[in-house]
């Protein structure tokens, strides 16, 4: 099974996955780290533990901190 990752500002990354893996598998497959970025599978937010299947779309979204009051 494939899932792909997009990390926004990176290239993109095809994984095999196996039933049952999660967020966080693929991302070990693919070598990379979530600090600093946000998650979603499918449009949608998601944690590391959340489960994965053929086809979907994990991405890696920098989070935006810090700005000024004016």
């Amino acid at each position: 099974m494939k899932a792909k990752i997009l990390k926004l500002g990176s290239a993109a990354f095809v994984v095999d996955i196996t039933p049952g893996s999660t967020i966080q598998d693929a991302l070990d497959s693919a070598s990379l780290r979530t600090e600093g970025y946000s998650l979603s599978l499918n449009g949608l937010g998601a944690s590391t533990e959340t489960g994965i299947s053929e086809g979907d779309v994990i991405t890696l979204i920098p989070k935006v901190v810090g700005g000024a009051a004016a």
